[in-house]
């Protein structure tokens, strides 16, 4: 019997029966991941499929003992081979997995209620990156000015000052594509510009010191975990909307780049211009 199973929000498979049990023991499947297979009408998750088939796959517990679910596994065992971890009991086999999800901030719980827990923060850190993406815009046209400048006796240091701008521009183009994707390496990146932007005193200090917030609370560590993205995945009903506030800040900060490079521009004209005879 093949199996399918949905993670990061691919669908991956078929895989085998024995593969499927390996991939449950190491945890890369848990209660709540979607999985299907032949005979099974729609996707479902995998702890509703444990749980109804523990009766008849479980061997019969002893007499008086107390049957729990493992709220990994989705199996029945007797109250004392289970441990209670958060909300739930896990058994031996599950108890790693378990706890290092906890460690990263996500439990295998409801998927529903962790989504909705952290969306708003999830939509921040998203908005991040599309102000990233408007800074990249604006950082071109700058590279471009200062390359189609007219060169005097400085030419090479303006065609490096300007090719230098450029690169940074892809590079910030990139890490708002991967704050949008919620990548993890984008948060070291996005975490240097923002100690970049710290300098800004004093408005770039307090909106910089709101992005470093955004990416490194604990909120933050949870919305780029892996664990995040499988949540995710099976939660594509809910959608986040991006808060008044924070488009106030992305406002702003337009408008700050808008005129740094007017005044650039500006600033470059009057220098180039010929001194009136």
């Amino acid at each position: 019997m093949n199996w399918f199973y949905a993670h990061e929000g691919k669908q991956i498979g078929p895989v085998t029966e024995e593969e499927f049990q390996q991939l449950r023991a190491s945890g890369v499947i848990a209660a709540g991941t979607l999985v299907w297979r032949e005979g099974l009408a729609n996707w479902r998750p995998l702890g509703e499929l444990t749980a109804s088939a523990a009766p008849t796959s479980q061997p019969a517990l002893n007499p008086g003992a107390a049957a729990l679910v493992c709220s990994g596994c989705g199996q029945a065992f007797p109250a004392d081979e289970v441990v209670r971890l958060g909300d739930g009991f896990v058994c031996a086999a599950c108890k790693p997995v378990e706890l290092q999800r906890l460690r990263e901030g996500v439990a295998a719980s409801d998927v529903e209620d962790i989504r909705n827990e952290h969306i708003k923060h999830e939509a921040s850190v998203k908005s991040v990156g599309v102000l990233y993406f408007i800074g990249a815009f604006f950082m071109v046209l700058l590279g471009g000015m200062i390359l189609v400048a007219p060169s005097g006796p400085t030419g090479v240091e303006t065609v490096m000052a300007g090719g230098f701008i450029i690169c940074a521009a892809a590079l910030q183009f990139a890490t708002g594509l991967a704050l949008r994707r919620l990548k993890r390496w984008a948060r070291i990146v996005a975490g240097i510009f923002s100690g970049v932007g710290l300098l800004g005193f004093p408005l770039g200090t307090i909106i910089n010191g709101f992005i470093l917030y955004l990416l490194f609370s604990k909120k933050g560590k949870t919305v780029f975990s892996p664990e995040y993205q499988e949540v995710i995945a099976q939660t594509p009903h809910i959608k986040y909307r991006t808060s008044i506030i924070v488009w106030i800040v992305l406002g702003i900060l337009v408008l700050i780049i808008l005129l740094a490079v007017m005044g650039a521009f500006v600033s470059r004209t009057i220098q180039t211009a010929p001194a009136a005879p």
